[in-house]
């Protein structure tokens, strides 16, 4: 008798062992089941169960989960493969509808045919019984007609890219000239940013039309002195350890470095000449003297 080509398992075999008995020490039950975690083997209770299986002749085992997932698979195929002869079914049927009574298939698309049939032989009779001239110039009105409408697109399509490279042209020279006024006026301390450089051209482009127009020079320092007073304002407002966090280590370094340089700059300055170091003045008034005649008055006259 053949052997039937089938993955169905035989639960009447499994391969897994016979769990062993269980030791009659539990402390030894509980060490062996520490052990068996550790090295992360499943202990025997825990161990999956195993099938024989035969697959496309040849005889494999596999584990339960397997075949429950292969299981859950099959149903999930088996599902999407009759939604799609389902579909199959209804677009065979549709067009063998087509074919047999076209009609028929035109009404129930809701095509309205006997409008479209009118006007179609409308047409053929009108041009079976119109003069041949007449025909090709209708025909050479149409093509005419086919041929302007290309042009004109052809047309818009080339102005549009005219514009779109005008527009790029005028944004790379604005772009260059907002870097060129950055690197001249190196005193600021700006670096080449691409977000000062939108800031500049806002700046630019929010002048008053009524208003001279703002070049990048004039825009630059306008975009530094608001940007400065946002930062100064925020950071004003916030406490030493938080304006470290928000403007980062890399800044809180640099400002450190800067004011150790200029302390060791002050402390290592030489001292002015003597020359040069002017004497202080003394602003103390005058002792004022008395007179004889002030003194015998107040000190001698007063003796009885």
């Amino acid at each position: 008798m053949a052997d039937t080509p089938s993955a169905a398992p035989t639960a009447s075999a499994p391969v897994a062992p016979k769990a062993p008995t269980a030791p009659a020490d539990p402390k030894a039950q509980v060490k062996a089941t520490t052990e068996a975690t550790k090295t992360g083997q499943p202990t025997t209770a825990e161990q999956p169960r195993k099938y024989k299986v035969k697959v496309d002749g040849k005889e494999m085992e596999v584990g339960e989960n397997d075949l429950i997932e292969g299981y859950q698979l099959r149903q999930v195929s088996d599902k999407k493969r009759s939604e799609a002869d389902k579909v199959m079914q209804e677009y065979t049927k549709l067009f063998q509808t087509f074919k047999q009574d076209p009609v028929k298939f035109m009404k129930a698309t809701g095509v309205d045919f006997e409008s479209l049939a009118t006007q179609y032989l409308a047409k053929k009779a009108e041009d079976a019984m119109a003069d041949p001239k007449d025909l090709e110039l209708r025909k050479a009105k149409q093509e005419a007609e086919l041929y302007k409408k290309y042009v004109e697109e052809q047309k818009a399509a080339q102005e549009k890219a005219q514009k779109e490279a005008e527009v790029a042209a005028i944004r790379q020279n604005l772009h260059k000239e907002i870097i060129a006024a950055i690197e001249e006026q190196k005193d600021l301390g700006m670096p080449v940013d691409e977000e000062l450089v939108i800031a500049i051209a806002q700046k630019m482009m929010l002048q008053d039309l009524k208003q001279k127009p703002l070049n990048a020079k004039e825009a630059l320092p306008k975009a530094y002195a608001s940007t400065q007073k946002w930062l100064q304002g925020m950071a004003s407002k916030m406490e030493g350890e938080h304006l470290v966090k928000w403007l980062g280590n890399d800044v809180a370094n640099k400002i450190r470095k800067y004011d150790l340089a200029q302390l060791k700059a002050k402390r290592s300055a030489p001292a002015a000449p003597q020359a040069l170091v002017q004497p202080k003045k003394d602003f103390t008034p005058a002792k004022k003297y008395k007179t004889w005649s002030e003194f015998k008055a107040e000190k001698l006259d007063t003796i009885k």
